[in-house]
């Protein structure tokens, strides 16, 4: 086999750009350090405001269920209050005693 040598080698001295270019480059950055946290903050600040609202529709909904299951209970005993009396006296014992009778029959 006959190989022949490159006639160059490649070295990590070689020029690639002018040197202007990496000055350029980091002047560039340097100048928007404080806007690179930006992006990511916003994100933060809107996972977190996204995150609050949905706990308060929850609480919201929490309250309104919890209010209206306090309200079909007071509903149930005023029903049965109704139906039953509130055994104060003779008469309205007799007619709970009489209610009941009739839900037992049927």
């Amino acid at each position: 086999m006959n190989r022949q040598q490159p006639s160059r080698l490649l070295t990590t001295s070689a020029r690639v750009y002018p040197s202007s270019l990496p000055h350029l480059y980091q002047a560039s950055h340097k100048s928007s350090k404080g806007f690179k946290w930006l992006p990511p903050l916003v994100g933060i600040a809107a996972i977190g405001y996204g995150i609050s609202t949905y706990r308060e529709a929850q609480m919201q909904r929490r309250v309104a269920a919890m209010e209206q299951a306090e309200m079909e209970r007071q509903r149930r005993a005023n029903m049965l209050a109704d139906a039953y009396g509130d055994r104060g006296s003779l008469e309205e014992l007799e007619r709970a005693v009489r209610a009941y009778e009739a839900q037992q029959r049927q």
